[in-house]
């Protein structure tokens, strides 16, 4: 349970891999895997290949209130794709660790913005 846990100070240093669950992404050179806090699941984050340490996550509670945190230096055009990515990756942990069934993002319930 995530209510403990102030979302709005958590820094990348803050972020685990939860490697007990299989990474989210298998066909990118980065790897995309769900962060945690403590024991708590919060979101999900990109990690550089055999790499502990968390470049760009996004965390949060909903899609609504969801926070980016880090960066990750890259051409425009694949920053676009790997975050698009890991956005894709949120929804995912917010259906499937917080059990939503609708999103609400840019575009709506369920529409892909990209």
């Amino acid at each position: 349970m995530t209510s403990n846990i102030n979302l709005n100070n958590m820094q990348l240093e803050d972020l685990q891999k939860e490697v007990s669950i299989p990474k989210t992404v298998e066909d990118q050179v980065e790897e995309t895997w769900f962060v945690k806090s403590g024991d708590d699941i919060i979101g999900v984050g990109l990690f550089l290949p055999e790499s502990d340490n968390c470049v760009l996550a996004i965390i949060g509670e909903s899609y609504e209130a969801k926070i980016v945190l880090g960066t990750y230096s890259t051409s425009d055009q694949q920053y676009e794709s790997v975050y698009q990515g890991l956005d894709i990756a949120f929804q995912g942990y917010l259906r499937s660790i917080k059990g939503d069934t609708v999103i609400e993002g840019p575009e709506g319930p369920d529409e892909n913005p990209y």
